[in-house]
């Protein structure tokens, strides 16, 4: 029996779905995600579209890069996401390039909402919730809005591995986009 000889795809795709299986492990149970696995990814995946693919994978894989740390950096700065999750969509848009990395963002932001609103429920903390987010909606009708420090253990200002909503975006990209071609 000869040896399997894997494509581009399957090697990145292999190093991807490891990887972000690692991670959402890692953020569960420690809430971090090792620089060295985010690294390990990157250059993994940029050695790989250049091996493959040459100057023009290289590139790919760069821009993917940019356009994944790009993305979600912004809401790192304002204090709404952790560095690792934002090096993590880095690290995913190494393996995916621009275009795919951009519906692997849009998809997350989806997965964490709905893994947020999940979260949020099985603590009890919808009621609450939905009052705060009344009062914001009655503030602006009434043209008074204002900021509402959180409350004492409010479980909507809680923060959740969000390893788990990109690795579920990516995944949803990859179906939608292998489905393109």
């Amino acid at each position: 029996m000869g040896a399997m000889i894997m494509d581009a795809d399957a090697w990145i795709l292999t190093v991807l779905g490891t990887g972000l299986g690692i991670a959402v492990l890692t953020d569960i149970t420690t809430h971090r995600i090792p620089n060295w696995l985010i690294l390990g990814i990157a250059i993994a995946c940029l050695l790989l579209h250049s091996w493959f693919e040459q100057w023009n994978g290289l590139l790919l894989a760069t821009t993917g890069l940019m356009v994944g740390l790009l993305c979600f950096l912004p809401l790192h700065l304002f204090g709404a996401m952790g560095a690792g999750d934002v090096k993590l969509m880095a690290a995913v848009g190494s393996a995916l390039g621009p275009e795919s990395v951009l519906v692997a963002v849009l998809l997350t932001v989806l997965s964490g909402g709905f893994i947020a609103l999940l979260y949020i429920g099985l603590r009890g903390g919808m009621g609450a919730m939905l009052r705060r987010y009344g009062f914001m909606v009655f503030l602006l009708t009434q043209r008074q809005p204002q900021y509402l420090p959180p409350v004492a253990n409010e479980t909507a200002g809680l923060r959740f591995p969000y390893a788990m909503a990109i690795a579920c975006g990516t995944a949803m990209a990859l179906w939608i986009v292998s489905g393109q071609s």
